[in-house]
């Protein structure tokens, strides 16, 4: 899975996450400064089986419209993210402290997770520390009515500085996604570590 990251707005990063392998996709980035941060023993995206992790989701709220539909309704996004042209996700970006996005990488953060969940078998893949993946607060929205991809996520005020700059307006943190397509989020890919990280 591709996870980039470059600077962005003073003292801070912006990184892009590519859910989706691109027919441009070559293999993991040949020039990521990654591995002069972190061990390079490190770099990896861990595949789990843990069949009560869905469990977690149970105590999150089900947004009633879908991701596209929401947006503008109950949350706005930093930036664009690109969905497909029937609503499912293929790209988000953010920014983020570097340490945020070094730490991720070397705690295991992005990992794969196989689980049960409302009575089928899915896959989640995590994008954030494990308390904010599971955190009751979160909440789901489905990518389309199908209901076989969801987007797990955070919903909070924008901020500056530390300062909610409009508590009303709410913005997506996007924490996991919960996928049953591996024809669209292959496994393969997702377990692939490309972190491209570029400093200059």
């Amino acid at each position: 899975m591709r996870i980039t990251c470059s600077p962005g707005f003073p003292g801070s990063m912006i990184g892009s996450i590519e859910l989706q392998p691109s027919r441009f996709s070559k293999g993991a980035s040949i020039n990521s400064q990654i591995t002069e941060h972190v061990d390079p023993e490190l770099i990896a995206i861990p595949y789990i089986e843990d069949l009560n992790f869905g469990s977690h989701f149970d105590a999150m709220t089900m947004m009633k419209g879908t991701y596209k539909e929401e947006f503008h309704e109950s949350y706005d996004v930093e930036f664009t993210i690109d969905v497909d042209n029937k609503g499912y996700i293929t790209q988000f970006e953010h920014t983020f402290p570097l340490e945020r996005y070094l730490d991720l990488v070397r705690t295991h953060s992005f990992k794969v997770i196989k689980t049960n969940w409302r009575g089928r078998s899915f896959h989640v893949m995590t994008y954030s520390y494990m308390e904010e993946v599971c955190n009751p607060k979160n909440v789901i929205y489905k990518c389309t009515n199908a209901e076989d991809v969801f987007v797990v996520a955070e919903l909070a005020p924008y901020r500056v500085g530390g300062v909610a700059e409009h508590p009303q307006h709410l913005y997506l943190h996007f924490r996991a996604l919960i996928s049953a397509r591996d024809d669209l989020y292959p496994i393969d890919y997702m377990c692939e570590p490309d972190f491209d990280l570029n400093l200059d």
